[in-house]
């Protein structure tokens, strides 16, 4: 999955034609398995089988054991029992590392050159916004490709895909809204976000020939988006409407194509998001670039989708930890888990404060001390306490109904945000640190613990932590463990509406 994925199911099939059925947790860079029953496998490059994870007396030395996955349990592992260790977990994870090239995508490069331009006025004392100017305002337009096989047609229209990407109140497939919707609304209507979608185009081989395992991924890909291209292109296709950026790339080229994904994790046609392997010129003033693809299967959902439209649209960070051993900021936005968990695959849980700030689509009052506060949720009222243009406090009220129902708290959600911070890094320290991290209410660190993506007890309220500062747990200092100043007290009921004093 181009997607980060929490304990998702799924089913490899082995070389030998059987079926293997996982557990995973990671993305499409980093992954983890386990059988349905708990045993960690792990591939065997020579042999292109999962096997059983063998793991030595530390508990640190994972590597497969020579025993095909799927099959009987060896004794050893039955009546050991051993646990790999975190550390392990990531040992695991590094031997199924993809072969998919890392920051190569436009997006990234924006967001780039922005973190560059922060750390210079940093340097220089120069006046910079903050956060760093990247607003999403406006009209947005991308390109969306459907993809059939000689051997594997599409089951679901285009007619289907476009009420999907652009219809307002769409619930096809029991989705919350079209991917139009939840921009729009996210943004309140700030961002008007919507696809063309192309007529489907029919593949030049069967679909055994891009799925093919023993060639690099993402090569049979960018031939087939090639051939898509190249066919839209010859028959004349209109691609003036697509918004670009000011070097002139489409900001967003979603690639759908038919029937279920036969792959297995990181190789041939399994879902993911890169960059061709060079700019693909659609007019004089347009050249795609950056694209995902995922298989259409027999449904369409919002999660992956929007995750990645706003990587490629709004140069939104992923804000959870790409080797796993944190869970970043967990099911309180989409960047993270929250399109990733049970149920959010249909409707994924809101953008969290700090990246909708960052886009302009909120709100923002300073937090003055002596005054109380009302945060209204689902209206980007944003409470902001600022040591920099770089490091600060964002506030705000979140409430587990509508696009926020499958959250595991409500109340306020206090972020402390570095911009130069990375959610790999959740050690806490001043060197590091993550770029956006949630001031879990019961100072319990459970996220960068990585023991859940989310519980009862993250969000502040009555009952439930009514005090935010210096003394408390977790504080309010800076990431230098300097105090920041910020005291909040007087936090109220959880609710639409939640009030909170400023001393």
């Amino acid at each position: 999955m181009s997607f980060p994925f929490h304990g998702k199911e799924f089913v490899f099939v082995q070389p030998d034609g059987t079926e293997l059925k996982v557990r995973g947790w990671g993305d499409q860079y980093n992954a983890r398995f386990e059988t349905l029953d708990g045993h960690p496998v792990v591939l065997n490059s020579e042999t292109g089988f999962y096997e059983y994870a063998e793991i030595d007396k530390t508990g640190e030395e994972v590597a497969p054991m020579g025993v095909r996955a799927g099959g009987a349990v060896p004794k050893r592992l039955r009546s050991g029992a051993r646990k790999p260790t975190r550390s392990a977990k990531n040992r695991t994870r590094s031997q199924i590392i993809s072969d998919l090239p890392r920051g190569t995508t436009r997006w990234e490069e924006r967001r780039q050159q922005k973190r560059t331009t922060l750390r210079r006025a940093m340097i220089t004392s120069e006046v910079a916004a903050a956060p760093p100017p990247q607003g999403t305002i406006g009209t947005y337009v991308g390109l969306c490709l459907l993809v059939q096989f000689p051997d594997v047609h599409g089951t679901i229209t285009q007619q289907e895909v476009e009420e999907f990407c652009n219809k307002p109140g769409y619930n096809g497939f029991g989705n919350n809204g079209s991917v139009y919707d939840y921009f729009f609304e996210n943004s309140l209507g700030k961002m008007k976000y919507t696809n063309v979608v192309a007529p489907y185009y029919t593949a030049k081989n069967k679909r055994s020939y891009y799925t093919d395992e023993k060639v690099t991924q993402p090569r049979r890909t960018l031939e087939l988006i090639k051939e898509a291209l190249d066919d839209l292109t010859a028959k004349g296709f209109d691609f003036s409407a697509l918004s670009t950026d000011d070097q002139g790339y489409v900001y967003a080229l979603n690639v759908f194509y038919a029937g279920p994904c036969v792959n297995r994790w990181a190789k041939g046609l399994w879902p993911h998001s890169s960059s061709l392997d060079s700019p693909y010129t659609l007019t004089q003033d347009a050249k795609a670039y950056d694209y995902q693809i995922t298989n259409m299967g027999d449904q369409l959902t919002l999660g992956t989708f929007c995750h990645e439209n706003g990587h490629m649209v709004c140069d939104f960070p992923d804000l959870y930890d790409y080797d796993s051993d944190s869970e970043g900021i967990g099911v309180y936005c989409l960047m993270c888990a929250g399109g990733a968990v049970q149920g959010a695959d249909t409707n994924p849980t809101q953008i969290c404060a700090y990246l909708k700030n960052a886009a302009g689509w909120g709100t923002t009052r300073t937090i003055a001390s002596g005054q109380t506060f009302k945060a209204r949720a689902g209206k980007n009222e944003f409470f902001i306490h600022k040591k920099d243009n770089n490091e600060y406090f964002i506030i705000e009220n979140r409430f587990q109904e509508g696009r926020d129902s499958l959250l595991t708290d409500s109340g306020l959600a206090v972020w402390h945000v570095d911009h130069l911070g990375s959610n790999d890094n959740q050690q806490g320290t001043p060197a590091r640190h993550y770029e956006c991290a949630l001031m879990q209410a019961d100072g319990k660190k459970n996220l960068e613990k990585s023991q859940n993506v989310g519980d009862s007890k993250d969000l502040f309220r009555q009952g439930n932590g009514t005090k935010f500062g210096a003394k408390t747990k977790p504080n309010s200092k800076w990431w230098n463990k300097k105090a920041s100043g910020l005291e909040i007290s007087a936090i109220g009921a959880a609710g639409k509406e939640i009030t909170f004093t400023a001393k």
